[in-house]
């Protein structure tokens, strides 16, 4: 395993991050904690979950699954979205946080949250509420470090300036959508959060199972797949320019003896804006085609290919992935 320096933070991270999005909905416990381990023996030492994920049983299992091997990791959690019933329970709020702060750290079974992420921008509530709350978590302890996610560049850099005219700790790490299919964040997000030093982790770098190799030309979504039950994914499988993408790629991945996901997240850790990649997956054989990524190259022609067949999807409206749109509609409904 690599490990890198995570952005202007005074740590190191693993070069692949562990998403514990689908623990224990898709994932029972017993098989999160086969792979949750499985990437620990790995050399993974980066978990990233959310308050939202399954009403918060995500986080729950991965304080179970932990216990005694806290201080082995670096955990990530995020909040925002409704968590409870009343109309405070939501959003980016000091009351909202301060509830939300308290809840994840008992589920997660820890004194302190590594990285503490805004899962979406919060509208109604002034960004110096926010950001006044995360600092005085970090000076009681129970956060570590500051991180965004579905945040542009604009918004990100009135975060810092506000956090440095106050002397409050500033944004570390920004979460965003980035695969073949949607490079939006090259647009602006990605010189920012270089510019400034701050981690890029990347989620559904393989569109939400798109890249994976199982969607043909003509053929209806196998059953069980993301694409079966989630209309995004569907409206993209029926545009014929994606299929003429996804059959050249599968042609470049034979080529190397690779699986079109493995190409797909080799690409996307080809990128120098990235810190660490998020891999997920609703079944433990989804994980082990990804721990050998790193021994994988991909020649710079074949790199550069890739960049020229899917440059139209720079300009990609941002929809925060086919997952968090699933997720946002679920939550929405609360």
């Amino acid at each position: 395993m690599e490990y890198v320096k995570f952005g202007n933070a005074g740590i190191e991270v693993s070069r692949l991050c562990l998403g514990c999005m689908d623990f224990p909905v898709k994932l029972e416990e017993k098989e999160a904690g086969g792979v949750l381990y499985a990437a620990m023996d790995e050399g993974i030492n980066f978990l990233d979950t959310a308050d939202a994920y399954s009403g918060g049983k995500s986080e729950e299992v991965v304080g179970r699954l932990l216990k005694g091997k806290r201080d082995q990791v670096v955990i990530a959690t995020k909040y925002y979205h409704p968590t409870y019933p009343w109309r405070t329970g939501r959003g980016a709020s000091r009351v909202h946080i301060m509830q939300a702060v308290e809840d994840s750290l008992r589920r997660l079974q820890t004194d302190y949250i590594d990285l503490y992420q805004m899962h979406d921008p919060d509208e109604n509530t002034p960004i110096e509420e926010t950001l006044s709350t995360l600092d005085a978590l970090v000076k009681q302890g129970k956060i570590r470090y500051i991180g965004m996610s579905n945040h542009v560049g604009w918004q990100m850099a009135h975060m810092l300036g506000v956090s440095a005219l106050h002397n409050w700790e500033p944004l570390v790490a920004a979460q965003c959508e980035y695969n073949m299919l949607q490079r939006s964040v090259e647009m602006d997000t990605a010189a920012f959060c270089q510019r400034f030093d701050i981690a890029i982790m990347v989620y559904s770098p393989l569109a939400g199972g798109l890249l994976t190799g199982k969607y043909r030309r003509g053929q209806e979504p196998p059953e069980g797949t993301r694409a079966a039950a989630n209309s995004g994914i569907e409206d993209l499988l029926s545009d014929q320019k994606v299929h003429d993408v996804l059959d050249e790629l599968r042609t470049m991945a034979g080529r190397y003896g690779v699986g079109m996901n493995q190409l797909a997240m080799a690409w996307v850790l080809s990128k120098p804006f990235v810190t660490t990649p998020l891999i997920g997956g609703s079944r433990p054989e989804h994980f082990e085609a990804m721990w050998n990524i790193l021994d994988i190259t991909i020649e710079e022609t074949d790199l550069q290919r890739i960049d020229d067949l899917t440059d139209i999807y720079r300009a990609a409206p941002l929809t925060y992935g086919a997952v968090s749109q699933s997720v946002a509609l679920a939550l929405n409904r609360l």
